[in-house]
């Protein structure tokens, strides 16, 4: 009788662990793992930023609504975001949320005259505009500016210097020295793509 007890006792405790560590919020999720409801996971980088390297974790259909839903000049690129994404092992949701912080999509600022995704300054192979504001590069399609950005992303000064987190990227894209508000930069971003891959489309 008492080893039949023992037996059960021990099968209970080894049940019950394996519920704990199965449901355990630290629990790691391979990357591009779904929910049930097909809403991607966010993969936290090792230091517990967000990186934006990886696979989509948005679609083209959802890209082009919030680019139509906030009036883009550059609604409908949707399919070219997503593709250079993929071209450069970047996550595109991190692009239009980049797109969305620095020009609402194109709708404001310099990127309405230089179809820039990031405002970027000037580039070699590139017109260079607006010197008397520190000049600007000036690009032929709104899909050559998306590429020049997923290219700036993927070079030397960012995943060369193995910078993969937003919170390590932005300090070199945007700091402070220049103006900017690098934590407010952060905590727009990574807000923006929280949301977005929860499914939804209106954010701001």
């Amino acid at each position: 009788m008492r080893n039949t007890i023992a037996y059960f006792g021990l099968a209970a405790i080894i049940i019950l662990a394996y519920l704990m560590i199965s449901q355990h919020p630290g629990t790691p999720t391979p990357a591009g793992a779904q929910s049930p409801a097909t809403t991607p996971v966010i993969v936290p980088a090792p230091d517990g930023g967000m990186s934006i390297y990886g696979k989509p974790t948005i679609s083209v259909v959802q890209i082009n609504a919030i680019l139509d839903f906030y009036g883009s000049p550059a609604r409908g690129q949707g399919q070219a975001l997503y593709d250079l994404g993929l071209k450069y092992g970047i996550d595109p949701v991190f692009a239009l949320a980049f797109f969305a912080n620095e020009s609402t999509f194109g709708t404001r600022g310099e990127a309405t005259a230089t179809l820039a995704l990031g405002n970027l300054r000037c580039i070699n192979d590139r017109p260079c505009v607006d010197r008397d504001r520190g000049g600007y590069a000036q690009f032929y399609s709104w899909e050559d500016g998306f590429d020049a950005w997923y290219k700036l992303l993927d070079g030397p000064l960012y995943k060369g210097a193995g910078l993969a987190t937003v919170e390590t990227i932005i300090p070199r894209y945007a700091p402070n020295a220049d103006h900017n508000n690098e934590q407010h930069y952060i905590s727009v971003v990574e807000h923006l793509v929280t949301t977005w891959r929860a499914g939804k489309v209106q954010v701001l």
